[in-house]
């Protein structure tokens, strides 16, 4: 029982010393925040080409429906948590 507890005492503090840097990395950062992970609102993955799923899903869509000769429903093309 007494190495359990030695082991839970070793993981609390790994893990307060990563939230401890995690916190000198924002504070000692330009901006103080951390990148966008949101892959729609991330522009460095917009310039490499990479977009929401949820936008290239609703791209498909269009096209398979304007193939098939239907109507396409206009909702502006996004699912609205991207910016493209």
């Amino acid at each position: 029982m007494i190495a359990f507890f030695k082991i839970l005492g070793v993981v609390i503090g790994l893990l307060a010393i990563a939230f401890v840097g995690m916190a000198i990395t924002i504070l000692v950062k330009k901006n103080g925040k951390f990148p966008e992970s949101e892959i729609g609102k991330n522009k460095e993955m917009a310039k490499k080409g990479i977009h929401c799923v949820k936008h290239e899903e609703m791209k498909e869509y269009r096209k398979m429906r304007k193939k098939q000769g239907l109507s396409v429903p206009d909702n502006g093309g996004c699912c609205g948590g991207c910016h493209d």
